[in-house]
């Protein structure tokens, strides 16, 4: 196949959204991605959220051939790159057209290092801390946990795919001796306990993980609003959940929340 037709077969395999159809035809058509385009030599920092769609969608061909040599299955491949949709709906409702940014967090899915498994992800990664209490040292190798903004977090459905890893990287990466399963994220934060019931999916996901690092952050403010929220614009940005509401009268009353590291409890 040609670089526009590899390009428009994964836009197709990817399940993209046809309200991006018109845009995106009209794109594969203006720009053009070079045969020899790498994802090594791509420069994330483009600013070109077109070029960007159409070179990462160019680059899944060579995920592929790759996941081929290794045995692992085209499931996963399609669930890994799954993240390419959800990026692109963000930025495109950020930009008002089609646009993918997010490139170093996509690196590692088309760098093959974060495979979706489930409802979580899991990337090969490095400790970030000397964890004495959890015999964990800063660099040793580690699971990360992610968690993709799609659906509910059913505590269930993460206890599965927590499993469905163990054997994933025993199988394909028996090499990454990791120590622990981490999660560094605003979801892991305590003061969650303020603004949401004890029952909720977020909480009962949180407490699958001893807390062991926290670090005051806003990351809270782009998962829960728009991905462009900060405190300076939250006044003038709607609360669509009582969640949110509570998030917001919080910050705005100068309140911090926290970006927090868990180890997966054992």
């Amino acid at each position: 196949m040609g670089t526009k037709s590899v390009i428009a077969f994964w836009y197709k395999k990817l399940n993209f959204p046809a309200r991006y159809d018109a845009e995106f035809y009209r794109a594969l058509e203006e720009i053009e991605i070079p045969a020899d385009s790498r994802l090594e030599d791509y420069d994330p920092k483009c600013g070109d959220g077109k070029r960007n769609l159409l070179a990462y969608l160019y680059f899944c061909e060579e995920l592929k051939r790759r996941y081929e040599e290794k045995g692992i299955g085209a499931d996963i491949l399609l669930d890994t790159l799954s993240d390419l949709v959800v990026w692109t709906d963000v930025w495109s409702e950020l930009k008002g057209e089609l646009w993918l940014s997010e490139l170093y967090w996509l690196n590692f899915h088309l760098g093959m290092r974060l495979f979706k498994l489930g409802r979580l992800q899991f990337c090969l990664g490095r400790a970030r801390h000397d964890v004495p209490t959890h015999n964990l040292a800063k660099g040793d190798p580690v699971v990360e946990v992610h968690i993709q903004a799609v659906g509910p977090l059913k505590q269930e459905e993460c206890v599965a795919s927590v499993a469905r890893a163990r054997e994933f990287f025993d199988k394909y990466y028996p090499e990454h001796t990791y120590q622990r399963f981490t999660c560094h994220s605003w979801l892991m934060d305590q003061k969650l306990d303020e603004v949401l019931s004890p029952d909720s999916n977020i909480i009962r996901f949180r407490n699958m993980f001893d807390i062991v690092h926290e670090q005051p952050s806003d990351a809270i403010l782009k998962y829960v609003f728009k991905w462009d929220t900060t405190a300076d614009s939250l006044a003038e940005t709607p609360a669509a959940s009582g969640f949110a509401k509570r998030v917001k009268e919080r910050r705005l009353a100068g309140e911090m929340f926290n970006e927090s590291l868990g180890i997966l409890k054992e």
